[in-house]
């Protein structure tokens, strides 16, 4: 009879299986055969050059490119994937009949790659074609200005899991150190069943035979669950691509059982090495198996730290980017992407005119200036947030000061402190000026009026993630006439970072006209855009995130249980002669509890260096506008109460067990 131990550690395969598909969800394209990562590299040409070029290999090859993007109407529930429409292609197909979707929870909207002209030509296409068509296509993106990285799809990729998910490791490794520590304890630890079987005449290939019969824990499994999923499929998308999430559920499950098989094998073999004599008495577990019981209930702890911090981290950046308030603070207002100089260096001028451009937008009221850096207080080494805008965003934007008025621009610049803040006004503005206005005129500069902030948090229109799209915390510097406050350097690089936005669409495209810089413009892109990635992204890594946070919890509870058993069986004897000597029952468990401290003490080290690297600090490595540091506190403290929780709730089973081991040590005494 099989211990219900291994038959868990069967049982989990399969079902990781059919939850990963859930887990993971459909990031990818199902089907591709490679794919293209491209970056910016020299002098990009126009979005539309590009989409042309990509039409002309998908039709030369008579291939389909894929490049799937987040709606930004909503993020997290649609995306939109620009396709080429080569004749009898599978390009063309989606575009007449729609692209069969995984799940009804995310839509896919498809249309054609002439549409590349409003996101970022940057990022990862899709290729369904051969190897000339993958070369050609890399040759497309180069003549066009951008590095091109390609790589096979692998299987996994090709039946719809896509690329993978932070979070998703984390939970697949914990699940299976739990199993494999699990098939471990079971065999080397509990050698009787294997003995018992020699006993009979049987080998050690007959025995591990019978052993491996446990497979029949996970096929059983797999034939109930597949009914449900097939169920559930349908329920969810009519079945579409099942075959895909068929091969895709089989393939995740032998790759997850194979360790489990391994480990179970290992210890079949181990346990049949053992003296018989020993084995049927129920010899003790050998240290060994004690000691990696213990080591891997230590590193399921660390991975319920990571997997904790992992998940405060998604949830802030999925709560911060792509929401209706985000999209609402947007409006219609659009980012340009610039195409950068070939030669940057020697071609200053080439900037100066782009600041030249950015400065008559922001002077026509085409443009508004949104640029978040972090600045000098003026006391120490410390920075803080601040927020240069002009009066075009106060138009837009309904910012308000302590006494409930609402803030203008005036004639001079004026420098707004958070209201509970208590940053030194005088120094913070004698660093502004000598820094970040130092190109404005001499009467600017030296009239400086401070004011204090009663809105509690202000947009920011860039968020491409790294930035906080809501400042709390943060100085509003209002700025009148942005185009002579800084110099043409400054707005051509905060025109190329998104720091200056244009109103609308249409604003856009007429001052571009207008200034004649359309070869300097790659795209014009939606302000809600790089939002709306972020947020999908992110909440995909919440679910992951969230699953490795349970799955950790239990892993780390039964790994504790299965390596306090493993001790009181080896050490028994030893605890109960402690316990007729009347040692008190702390001194006679130190051993376990010194366990349990330092599995907390452990927990708290990570945390805390998780902590530390996520906190600004004097060197001003990390910044304060990254959204992950807002999260480094909760994270430590949730990550530390998670592994208290668990060593508390092993420490009663100590208790437990440690009443049952002296009273059956005792009856064996009598």
């Amino acid at each position: 009879m099989r211990s219900r131990v291994l038959r868990l550690a069967y049982a989990i395969p399969p079902v990781l299986a059919f939850v990963g598909l859930a887990v993971t969800d459909e990031s990818g394209v199902v089907g591709s055969t490679s794919s293209v990562t491209v970056s910016l590299d020299g002098a990009a040409q126009s979005n539309r050059v590009i989409a042309g070029a990509i039409d002309r290999v998908a039709r030369e090859h008579h291939a389909t490119v894929v490049r799937m993007a987040a709606d930004r109407a909503d993020p997290t529930e649609r995306r939109t994937a620009l396709v080429t429409d080569a004749p009898g292609t599978i390009g063309d197909q989606w575009l007449r009949v729609g692209y069969p979707d995984f799940s009804r929870s995310v839509s896919t909207r498809v249309r054609p790659m002439s549409d590349l002209d409003r996101v970022d030509p940057a990022g990862t296409y899709e290729l369904f074609g051969d190897e000339a068509a993958r070369r050609d296509l890399v040759r497309a993106f180069a003549s066009a200005g951008y590095g091109a990285r390609t790589e096979s799809t692998p299987l996994l990729g090709r039946l719809g899991i896509g690329a993978t998910v932070d979070g998703v490791p984390g939970l697949v490794g914990v699940l299976v150190l739990g199993a494999t520590t699990a098939c471990l304890v079971a065999t080397v630890g509990s050698p009787r069943r294997c003995a018992v079987r020699r006993l009979h005449g049987h080998s050690t290939a007959r025995i591990l035979r019978q052993e491996l019969g446990a497979l029949r824990t996970s096929a059983t499994v797999a034939l109930v669950g597949a009914p449900l999923a097939g169920v559930g499929i349908w329920i969810m998308n009519g079945a579409a691509q099942w075959p895909a999430l068929v091969a895709a559920t089989a393939v995740l499950g032998a790759a997850l059982l194979t360790p489990v098989v391994l480990a179970h094998a290992t210890g079949v073999l181990l346990a049949c090495r053992r003296p018989l004599v020993d084995a049927l008495r129920g010899a003790r577990p050998p240290g060994g198996v004690v000691g990696l019981a213990h080591a891997a209930r230590l590193v399921a702890t660390l991975l319920l730290v990571s997997a904790v911090s992992g998940l405060v981290g998604a949830e802030i950046v999925a709560r911060t980017s792509g929401t209706e308030r985000d999209l609402r603070a947007a409006g219609t207002a659009v980012q340009l992407w610039i195409t950068p100089d070939p030669r940057p260096i020697e071609s200053q001028a080439y900037w100066d005119r782009l600041g030249r451009f950015a400065g008559a937008a922001l002077q026509d009221h085409d443009a508004l200036l949104s640029a978040v850096k972090e600045v000098s207080t003026g006391s120490g080494s410390a920075g803080v947030p601040a927020l240069f805008v002009d009066a075009e965003y106060l138009r837009l934007q309904d910012v308000r000061a302590a006494d409930g008025t609402r803030i203008r621009a005036g004639s001079r610049p004026t420098v707004w402190i958070p209201e509970h803040n208590r940053l030194d006004p005088d120094a913070l503005v004698r660093s502004l000026t000598d820094w970040d206005l130092r190109d404005a005129p001499d009467a600017a500069r030296s009239d400086i009026t401070v004011g204090y902030l009663g809105t509690p948090e202000l947009w920011t229109y860039p968020d491409g993630g790294s930035v906080r799209g809501w400042l709390d915390d943060a100085v509003l510097v209002v700025v009148p006439t942005p185009a002579t406050t800084f110099s043409a350097d400054q707005l051509g690089s905060w025109l190329s970072t998104g720091d200056v936005v244009f109103r609308s669409r249409a604003h856009a495209d007429r001052a571009i006209t207008a200034a004649g810089v359309g070869s300097e413009i790659s795209a014009v892109v939606d302000v809600g855009q790089a939002a709306a990635e972020t947020a999908r992204d992110a909440r995909r890594t919440v679910v992951a995130q969230a699953a490795a946070v349970v799955s950790a919890a239990v892993v780390a509870v039964v790994l504790a249980a299965l390596a306090t058993s493993a001790h009181r069986r080896r050490h028994g004897r030893a605890r109960f002669a402690k316990t007729v000597a009347g040692v008190h029952p702390v001194q006679a468990d130190a051993d376990l509890l010194v366990v349990e401290v330092v599995s907390v003490a452990v927990a708290a080290v990570a945390a805390g260096a998780a902590w530390s690297r996520l906190r600004p600090d004097a060197s001003w490595q990390v910044s304060t506008l990254d959204p992950l540091t807002q999260t480094a506190t909760p994270a430590a403290l949730l990550a530390i109460a998670a592994a208290v929780v668990v060593s508390i709730g092993n420490t009663v089973f100590v208790t437990a067990t440690a009443r049952r081991t002296d009273r059956s040590r005792g009856d064996e005494a009598r």
